[in-house]
């Protein structure tokens, strides 16, 4: 089984991905981690995460989830079940916030240092994915067979 989970950032994707890795017995991987390494969070060069993403859909089974980046289009061909975590702005915004809280007063991990610049940086990045959903709603509409939309209810009740 192969799964590709497109959302906003803070939509619950790496919530759903772990759910499903574990029901199905499936490692899951998180693009950011592929772009980024995950020890240093310097980005790597595209030649690097282009090959690191090439070895992991030449798997068997696999899930994995971005924000829907077309340098991962691949991913989309390759896949047996794309879900799409159809998560309201104001949600993901909420969301953010509340992360940022939680990571401020060490309730809760963080790859990069809950600064108010991330805060902002976080915030400027979900307002950009809203700015070109429809493109990532049109990307996927060819493999419309294979597409499942999730709202914020959907994810509760999995």
């Amino acid at each position: 089984m192969k799964i590709y989970i497109i959302g906003p950032s803070r939509a619950g994707k790496t919530t759903l991905s772990n759910k499903l890795a574990k029901k199905y017995n499936i490692k899951a991987y998180e693009l950011d981690c592929i772009v980024y390494d995950d020890n240093s969070h310097i980005k790597r060069t595209d030649e690097e995460v282009e090959t690191i993403f090439n070895n992991i859909i030449k798997q068997d089974s696999w899930i994995i989830e971005d924000v829907g980046r077309s340098k991962f289009d691949k991913g989309l061909e390759y896949c047996d079940k794309i879900y799409y975590l159809k998560i309201s702005k104001f949600v993901v915004y909420q969301r953010v916030i509340k992360r940022w809280f939680k990571q401020k007063f060490g309730k809760e991990k963080y790859h990069d240092s809950p600064t108010l610049y991330q805060f902002y940086d976080m915030l400027r990045i979900a307002k950009l994915y809203f700015k070109h959903e429809k493109d990532k709603l049109k990307k996927i509409h060819k493999y419309e067979d294979k597409v499942k939309y999730l709202s914020n209810r959907d994810l509760d009740l999995m």
